[in-house]
């Protein structure tokens, strides 16, 4: 019989592990996540206006577990374990798995790091935490760009050190297909400048679509270049990717939620965002657009206005609210949605509570 991860079981095991003996000790091990709860308004769709109580729209609501050891001459071991939760309803995230938004482990020294596990990839991270200012929450940038690699399983990653601000990582993906080690492979990568004001990146993504039964399908391909520049008054935001091959832009939403026939998939698309971020006090307003290019014979473009403003009653306690719009063309359905959920039309209010503990 499959076991079932329930609350309680997930109490005792944050109990044991807080309260063992080498955790105290040590102080190595630490508990953390975030709850982010409100309510969104989805409109545009056939099938009406849809107000829901939802999780994490602008930060997925999670739990997680890392820690440390220290094991001499600058040598560290590491690992993180973290899941994605439903808070609205108490289940978990990424198809009901336990830990399914991060499980590694790893080793840190002067040479970098180097994990293996389940992990976000370098090209997903790139457009987090350099081109994105929302960081993929509301109005996010994954409704129009959304790449092959978000997360990989079977993956190892390398991360160099800081080079007076010059940094770079690998990733290599085990496809894990018997008798063809290339079918379903994926690697990546990125390198960039971050100190100051601006921070600089450029990331890559390839994945092999091939599997045991199917071969010689064309592989999706995912660059993206991104940067951001800290004014002082205002932090400005870019990116521009450029994606082909099958799978190199999947949809978020595959219904046809605006009537019609189902929306196909891009395989040659450029994309761009431009964003700004504005502080006033514990204030935050933050503007961003994202244009799809759609190259390839259905010409299906998009274009997604966004706006989002959060007041923070402390460092670790906010509020949102947030409106965005996507304007389709020529048959595209892009809907607008956020962190959690796709949406169900093409414009969306939300707005929640956000707490990191």
């Amino acid at each position: 019989m499959k076991a079932k991860f329930s609350l309680p079981c997930a109490a005792m095991l944050c109990s044991a592990i807080l309260c063992s003996g080498n955790a105290l000790a040590d102080g190595s091990v630490a508990f953390y996540g975030v709850m982010d709860v409100g309510v969104s308004v989805d409109q545009g769709g056939i099938a009406g206006t849809s107000t829901r109580v939802t999780s994490g729209m602008a930060t997925q609501s999670r739990w997680g577990f890392r820690g440390t050891e220290d094991l001499g001459d600058g040598l560290a071991a590491f690992f993180v374990l973290e899941g994605g939760i439903h808070a609205d309803n108490g289940t978990s995230t990424q198809n009901n798995t336990l830990f399914g938004r991060t499980s590694i482990v790893g080793l840190r020294g002067s040479f970098g790091s180097v994990s293996a596990g389940l992990q976000d990839t370098p090209l997903f991270t790139t457009l987090n935490v350099v081109v994105d200012p929302l960081r993929n929450g509301v109005v996010r940038s994954n409704n129009l760009m959304p790449p092959t690699g978000f997360r990989a399983s079977n993956s190892v990653l390398y991360r160099s050190p800081d080079m007076n601000g010059f940094s770079g990582d690998l990733m290599y993906v085990a496809g894990e297909v018997p008798g063809d080690s290339a079918a379903n492979r994926a690697f990546g990568g990125s390198f960039g400048y971050s100190k100051g004001p601006l921070a600089a990146r450029i990331a890559y993504h390839r994945k092999n679509n091939d599997s045991a039964t199917l071969t010689g399908l064309d592989p999706a391909r995912n660059l993206l270049l991104g940067a951001n520049y800290d004014f002082g008054v205002v932090r400005t935001y870019f990116g521009y990717e450029i994606n082909k091959g099958r799978n190199s832009a999947p949809l978020n939403n595959g219904a046809a939620v605006f009537g019609g026939a189902p929306p196909i998939a891009s395989t040659d698309s450029r994309d761009m965002l431009l964003g700004a971020s504005v502080p006033f006090g514990v204030s935050t307003v933050v503007l961003t657009y994202v244009r799809m290019d759609d190259r390839g014979i259905h010409n299906q473009d998009a274009q997604q206005l966004g706006a989002a403003y959060m007041y923070a009653f402390s460092k670790r306690s906010d509020v949102y609210a947030s409106y965005g719009v996507i304007h389709n063309h020529n048959g595209a359905a892009y809907t607008e949605g956020n962190s959690e959920e796709p949406g169900t039309g093409n414009r969306q209010l939300a707005m929640g509570l956000r707490h990191r503990f």
